[in-house]
């Protein structure tokens, strides 16, 4: 039987026996947003003292956040800023917030996402369930001038100054219907109302020949008052999981290890390498074990990137993950930066 996230995007039925919570759902979501408009209109909201970029979704599970804020973070330095970045930390095992993360911290404490994004980016990483605390102590504790706050769109207590929904540019909104009878956490709507929509698309070559899928065709009405671009996920080199050296992958059957969001884009890039593969699909965030991998002794095993940081020390000398960037149109992000630094003048 399908998994539900699976029965989000294939139109099942049975969903709709779930309709009456996702109504409810739904209503939490409008009055939520609500009462940050009009907290946010009457100045009740605490304003970060730096630009301060929310970058998120409206649907669960992997839209490519990760590598997006990685590129920004990337970009943002080339610029001679000093950017900081907040997080929820999800898996995180810690019971006193704020976290100070960087590339040494334990992932049970840290998280897989936030240790990501502290080893790709040297940047300071702050984790805590309540944004507002995170922002708080990025800014009182280190020199940041300008913070990303990955996912986040509905944490209506933290203000925000630039809005950055990403979209699955593959799946797009699967059902349409608020969790738990769809993948959504906000009405499609609320698409309207951001600064920039990202659509991860699997196009590999743009803009001139970029088009939306045929599923997010009707959707694209939803991206009519923000500017929308598109973002593809180039494969870079294979890493040892150990020993950090590059690895060249040729010909050989290799198990495809993932515990992300949208393993088929994964998959996707192994197959645009010319690699095959048996795929080894977990949950996302998975808590990987040594056992998940005793049936994997006879051929090499590739993860994800996300995946290998929750891997490191485990005695898996065969094992190479699969480093990725994101890629976007020349010139996008200096309107994300001129957006942020000339309103926050």
């Amino acid at each position: 039987m399908p998994s539900i996230e699976q029965s989000w995007y294939q139109g099942a039925s049975w969903l709709k026996l779930l309709r009456p919570f996702s109504g409810l759902a739904s209503c939490y979501a409008y009055f939520k947003r609500k009462n940050y408009l009009q907290k946010k209109s009457a100045g009740d909201l605490w304003k970060s003292p730096v630009p301060l970029i929310v970058v998120g979704n409206i649907s669960v599970g992997g839209t490519g956040k990760t590598p997006f804020t990685i590129a920004l973070c990337e970009y943002l330095i080339s610029k001679g800023k000093r950017p900081g970045i907040i997080s929820r930390g999800y898996g995180s095992q810690s019971k006193d917030f704020p976290v100070d993360v960087t590339a040494t911290t334990n992932v049970l404490i840290s998280g897989d996402e936030p240790l990501l994004l502290a080893s790709r980016t040297g940047c300071p990483v702050v984790i805590d369930p309540d944004r507002v605390s995170a922002a708080k102590h990025l800014v009182e504790h280190h020199q940041v001038d300008i913070i990303i706050s990955d996912d986040g769109m509905q944490h209506y207590r933290l203000d925000r100054d630039i809005e950055i929904a990403l979209v699955d540019g593959q799946r797009g909104f699967g059902n349409g219907r608020m969790l738990p009878e769809g993948p959504l956490r906000e009405s499609p709507n609320r698409i309207k109302d951001v600064d920039f929509v990202v659509l991860n698309s699997p196009s590999d070559r743009f803009p001139r020949d970029w088009q939306a899928q045929d599923h997010m065709s009707s959707w694209m009405p939803l991206f009519e008052n923000s500017e929308y671009v598109p973002m593809y996920i180039e494969a870079g080199d294979f890493v040892s999981l150990n020993e950090d050296t590059r690895e060249v992958i040729t010909g050989e059957l290799v198990y495809a290890v993932s515990g992300i969001g949208n393993p088929k884009r994964f998959y996707d890039t192994l197959t645009h390498q010319g690699i095959k593969y048996q795929p080894k699909a977990f949950s996302d965030h998975h808590d990987f074990q040594m056992i998940d991998f005793v049936d994997m002794v006879d051929h090499r095993i590739v993860m994800t990137e996300k995946d290998a940081v929750k891997c490191k020390g485990y005695d898996l000398g065969n094992a190479v993950y699969l480093q990725v960037e994101a890629i976007l149109p020349n010139g996008f992000f200096d309107k994300v930066f001129d957006k942020a630094f000339s309103e926050s003048v």
